[in-house]
């Protein structure tokens, strides 16, 4: 063979073994790309799996996953404000549920030197980001101060949002305390968040802050975790439902009451027995609430069974005001 005819064989053969070596790395990458897009698909089916039934979830406790709050097909109703509720019907038993309370209407006197210093407690109160910041404009500061840390730090929720003014009042309650009180449109579960003043020390009206913030010790999420069987107390919205499961099955002898958090997300379910003195109040207080949004503000005191079987069902053990204001 001469050397003309041997180069270019070798070039033919060079360009072929470049030509194997680009299909190789191609076939290579082909097929990492394949395996990882046949993992990323699994992974996609999983998630969106696990999301279905997340939703299904949801949808058996009666909540809107997307919305994070209750969610209700019905027409909307009047909010019931937790605060400046009417008296509750009836004297109750003391120790189980609450006297009525007493409203008596003052006049609001928007010009006068107390209801102008007020509002710019209001403001200041507002505008401060830090605790310590906020304590000259929150009544009973000294109590307050622990529970504020423990509800902004700790526990890591926010102030509700407010916006336009719905209402606003001034009423003596229980013939013991001056409340100056405004509500306004907001994102929880009532469609309000309202906010009471009392006279302090310095005779000036400072914020309720534990009444606004709708605070719970501990917090709902706690709550799941230690399952206390010692009663503890908390706010929250209320309203009469139909979940019956676990130590509480039984329909008949159980009053169901769904409690939801000032947030509007963590929620526990409520029982006491029907025919009790607090079944029966129960059950009469809250008859607007079967049907459509309405709801309640309560201050209650619950407690989980012994040997709880669910995290989410508790006892109603006290209701200790039908609102979130409790005068001390």
């Amino acid at each position: 063979m001469t050397t003309g005819s041997t180069t270019p064989h070798r070039a033919f053969m060079g360009v072929m073994g470049t030509v194997c070596v680009v299909l190789i790395l191609i076939l290579i990458g082909g097929w990492r790309w394949f395996f990882q897009d046949l993992s990323k698909r699994q992974i996609i089916r999983e998630r969106a799996r696990m999301h279905e039934a997340r939703l299904r979830d949801l949808e058996k406790l009666g909540l809107d996953a997307e919305a994070g709050i209750l969610s209700d097909s019905g027409a909307p109703e009047a909010p019931i404000v937790s605060l400046q509720e009417m008296a509750p019907k009836g004297a109750g038993v003391e120790g189980v549920v609450p006297p009525p309370s007493e409203f008596q209407d003052l006049p609001l006197q928007e010009q006068a030197p107390d209801y102008v210093e007020a509002l710019e407690t209001i403001q200041g109160f507002w505008k401060a980001l830090k605790v310590k910041d906020r304590l000259p404009y929150v009544y009973n500061a000294e109590k307050v101060k622990p529970l504020m840390e423990d509800y902004y730090e700790r526990q890591g929720e926010t102030d509700p949002d407010h916006t336009e003014l719905k209402q606003k009042s001034r009423f003596m309650l229980d013939g013991k305390a001056e409340i100056l009180y405004f509500s306004h449109a907001s994102s929880r579960p009532t469609g309000l968040v309202e906010l009471a003043m009392r006279r302090g020390a310095n005779g000036r009206f400072l914020v309720d802050w534990e009444s606004l913030a709708g605070y719970s010790n501990p917090a709902f999420g706690e709550l799941k975790k230690l399952k206390p069987v010692e009663p503890a107390q908390i706010r929250a919205f209320v309203r009469l439902f139909e979940y019956y499961n676990y130590e509480f099955a039984d329909s008949a002898k159980y009053l169901c009451v769904k409690m939801i958090a000032a947030n509007g997300v963590d929620m526990l379910y409520g029982y006491c027995e029907r025919e009790t003195e607090l079944g029966r109040w129960l059950e009469g207080q809250l008859s607007h609430t079967r049907k459509g949004n309405s709801m309640a503000g309560y201050t209650l005191r619950i407690a989980y069974p012994e040997n709880a079987q669910s995290d989410q069902c508790v006892w109603i053990k006290q209701v200790v005001a039908a609102r979130w204001l409790i005068l001390d």
